[in-house]
């Protein structure tokens, strides 16, 4: 699927995931030609998506390598995260449980949601699953919360730019 740019307004996705964005995004950005183009929708109380991978992501032939298959459930927990309450922020900790190997060449749904907000982080849990809903992995993570105050405080240690883009997103 490809975004158009009224898109992110619908879905509640700031700008810059737009097919038309610069940015570079390993999880969601949709013009990165190594990454996982992953297209995020609002599903009920979270977020969900398809995710199907090819051997360039393999370990062990025919089998999705485990840290990819961690890199999609910190994007779609850190996706729920931010759409949920339009402040960018990172992971703090992500744990993993891995029920059964991922495929390649195979399609899969993918689905996070916040689970308990706070003022300075959010939880949320995830899932992989097959398309008979086996499971696949299960995460659960913490998130950071990256505020306006968060970002003045550390602006210094920041790539140049990033703390401006991040409080751009936070607005939008």
């Amino acid at each position: 699927m490809t975004r158009t740019s009224t898109d992110h307004e619908e879905i509640g996705v700031p700008e810059s995931l737009t097919a038309e964005a610069v940015s570079n995004c390993f999880g969601c950005a949709p013009k990165n030609p190594i990454g996982l183009r992953l297209v995020i929708e609002p599903e009920g109380e979270g977020y969900r998506a398809s995710v199907k991978l090819g051997a360039d992501y393999e370990s062990f032939p025919g089998v999705v390598h485990g840290g990819i298959v961690a890199a999609v459930l910190d994007e779609l927990l850190a996706q729920a995260v931010y759409r949920s309450g339009r402040t960018s922020a990172f992971t703090a900790g992500l744990r993993i449980r891995y029920a059964q190997p991922m495929r390649t060449d195979t399609e899969y749904l993918v689905s996070a949601e916040t689970t308990v907000r706070a003022d300075e982080s959010v939880r949320a849990t995830g899932r992989i699953e097959q398309a008979d809903g086996g499971l696949v992995a299960a995460a659960d993570g913490t998130f950071y919360l990256l505020t306006d105050e968060v970002l003045d405080a550390s602006e210094d240690r920041l790539p140049t730019g990033l703390a401006q883009a991040l409080r751009s997103s936070n607005q939008s």
